[in-house]
């Protein structure tokens, strides 16, 4: 573990930013479903790539149901800017699975996903947009007269400029992994199909670079329908097999999500089953040797859970590194959450929180995250779907969203959370609090105005607060909407943050200043 000297400055690195945001983004407000893939920095902000499901005229009085990529532009603060979608004629095009896709360097992207046609017929899609979300060209691999399935599932733009897709097919008889590298525009140069044999189906679903042009691809090996291995290949930059690892098991686990860290070793992030069908497994990492691939060290955390995995990660710019996915970490059905873990670079957990999405009139809303970076402010920003509330259908006007979060280094919307000893945040109650006069003059009587939902304003409330070095300098016990009267200590000027949580949940906070 760091030395707590390093902790606390990093605590107090954190609490001097200021609070995140949340957001689900319904596209052009049509009300279809939305699953945000993948999340890339841009100039001012942030772009998510989705797939969303869309209805279209394709004839007076004729409309096709499909699938279309999503490109939606974010500022800083969470503010959709822009938003752009593209699709094939007559197909479905989707974008891939977790971290789906990339950033090319002077601005736009690549996505390497997936068509479908109205038999079902899949093939590869690889497509190109500029920064303003305009397709400078597309490609297509595979052949659907030959009925095989392709999915593309990740790609990554190669040292050379050029792509590596990788993703499933079963073309050959059972499913099989499989890589295509192509150049700068899209040109196939070479296609390689990979698999164990006696397994009964593989698949990639992750890449990443290594060095001399060698190339890494994760996903998963099944041995039968409850028993999957973590799958693990290095490849030379033709394809040709360096290594092949596979371990794990008796269970399900979850396939290899990889990135490739600075010292050129892998990461795995991903979650190692405790009983069948993911029920439960819990939260895995797993640092592997790029030479040959062994197994350098490895992890669980948090509890055993159904379906609790991490699907990506990424090495933070100090060695750190964090983790999202998701986690049906409650009782009751379809209760899923959002998860991220930090650690640091050997894999010793700094926090680890699962979130969820509520807001005035979704009071327990569900969902996940596919993919997750580090910020410039030191935080971090995850990207994934926000679905209906647990145990009912979409209220009006809702309907599954791409769901982002932006949080601080230590996880939290509002900076200092992490001290009020809290284990999982609603998302969307920022506006539930008014705090006032602000900023206020010590000694003065500050008010907090509560206004929440009637799902949470019933529950015993514990408000604090917050200093910049962490700590909690009061709490109160508070009960119901109305206007609090904070009483305060005596506290030197400067920026407080108030936080707001019941039954270890944090539901809502904001900054007060004394002057």
């Amino acid at each position: 573990m760091r030395k707590a000297f390093t902790a606390a400055t990093l605590l107090v690195g954190a609490l001097a930013l200021g609070q995140g945001f949340n957001e689900r983004y319904d596209a052009f407000g049509w009300g279809y479903a939305q699953t945000g893939f993948g999340i890339e920095l841009v100039p001012g902000g942030y772009a998510t790539i989705s797939t969303s499901s869309d209805y279209d005229s394709i004839a007076p009085g004729l409309w096709q149901f499909h699938a279309s990529v999503l490109l939606t532009w974010l500022d800083g603060n969470g503010l959709k800017t822009n938003e752009r979608r593209s699709w094939r004629e007559m197909h479905s095009a989707f974008a891939g699975w977790a971290n789906c896709c990339d950033t090319i360097p002077g601005g736009g992207f690549v996505v390497g996903g997936s068509s479908e046609d109205s038999l079902g017929n899949d093939e590869v899609y690889l497509m190109r947009f500029d920064a303003l979300g305009d397709t400078l060209w597309t490609k297509v691999f595979g052949d659907p007269n030959l009925d095989y399935y392709y999915g593309g599932r990740q790609v990554k733009r190669t040292t050379d400029g050029g792509f590596l897709i990788v993703g499933d097919t079963d073309q050959g008889g059972s499913v099989r992994g499989f890589a295509i590298r192509t150049d700068e525009q899209g040109n196939e140069q070479w296609r390689r199909f990979y698999g164990w044999g006696s397994a009964w189906n593989d698949a990639f679903l992750s890449a990443g670079l290594g060095a001399n042009g060698d190339l890494f691809m994760g996903g998963t090996r099944n041995l039968s329908f409850t028993d999957n291995e973590f799958w693990l290949q290095r490849t030379d930059s033709l394809g040709n097999v360096r290594w092949s690892v596979s371990w794990g098991g008796p269970y399900d686990e979850g396939a290899c999500q990889i990135t490739v860290l600075d010292d050129g070793h892998v990461l795995n992030f991903s979650g190692i089953g405790h009983g069948p069908n993911y029920q439960p497994s819990r939260v895995y990492m797993a640092k592997l040797d790029s030479a040959n691939g062994s197994i350098i060290w490895e992890h669980e955390y948090g509890q055993a859970a159904p379906n609790t995995l991490l699907l990506a990660g990424k090495e933070c710019p100090n060695g750190d590194l964090i983790g999202a996915g998701g986690s049906f970490v409650s009782t009751g059905p379809n209760n899923d959450k959002g998860v991220l873990l930090r650690t640091t670079s050997t894999g010793d957990s700094l926090w680890m929180f699962t979130y969820y999405y509520q807001d005035s009139i979704i009071s327990n809303g569900q969902g996940r995250f596919y993919d997750v970076l580090p910020t410039a402010d030191g935080g971090f920003i995850a990207a994934g779907v926000a679905r209906n509330p647990v145990g009912g259908p979409y209220p009006p006007g809702y309907s599954q969203d791409t769901w982002v979060v932006k949080v601080d280094s230590l996880g939290c919307i509002v900076p200092g959370c992490n001290s009020v000893g809290i284990s999982e945040q609603a998302t969307n109650l920022l506006d539930a609090i008014s705090i006032f006069p602000n900023p206020a003059h010590d000694g003065q009587q500050v008010t907090v105005q509560l206004t929440l939902p009637p799902s949470v304003a019933h529950l015993p409330l514990q408000l604090s607060v917050v200093g910049m070095d962490g700590r909690v300098i009061h709490q109160q016990r508070i009960a119901g909407n109305d206007a609090h009267q904070l009483a305060l200590p005596a506290v030197s000027a400067g920026l407080y943050y108030i936080h707001l949580a019941a039954d270890g949940k944090w539901l809502t906070g904001g900054k007060l200043m004394i002057q």
